[in-house]
């Protein structure tokens, strides 16, 4: 295994570099709430054992983590206002980079997805 081998590997190590980051950050990411839920559980537990109230903002906060936020008319709207921003540059991009080319059709999965979330949008304003 010379040098001549190692450079060959320094090609190979950029994606697999790149895959690792993420898979990281989510593992420790949920290694953390892991740690924190923890902590409230033992606390919780501390609290009980010596008879003592367990206060409601520590039993809230918890409960308002566990909740799904879900999404909302205003996060519909931004979220559809984005996608169909980059759809379109994505689109404008690709036809002057190759015109001709089938390129710009990579904009439209974007763009749908915002005209999508735009149209929910409209549809939850109007039922409101």
């Amino acid at each position: 295994m010379g040098p001549d081998t190692l450079k060959h590997l320094f090609g190979l190590m950029i994606p697999i570099i790149a895959i690792c980051i993420p898979i990281v950050a989510i593992v420790a990411g949920i290694r953390m709430k892991m740690a924190r839920e923890q902590l409230m559980h033992e606390t919780v537990r501390q609290l009980a054992e010596r008879g003592q109230p367990i206060p409601p903002e520590l039993l809230n906060a918890q409960l308002r983590e566990a909740k799904p936020g879900g999404w909302t008319p205003a996060a519909n709207l931004r979220g559809g206002a984005i996608n169909t921003a980059v759809g379109l540059g994505l689109i404008l991009m690709f036809s002057v980079m190759q015109p001709g080319s089938w390129l710009w059709s990579i904009g439209c999965i974007p763009l749908f997805i915002g005209i999508a979330l735009l149209l929910l949008w409209r549809m939850e304003r109007d039922k409101a």
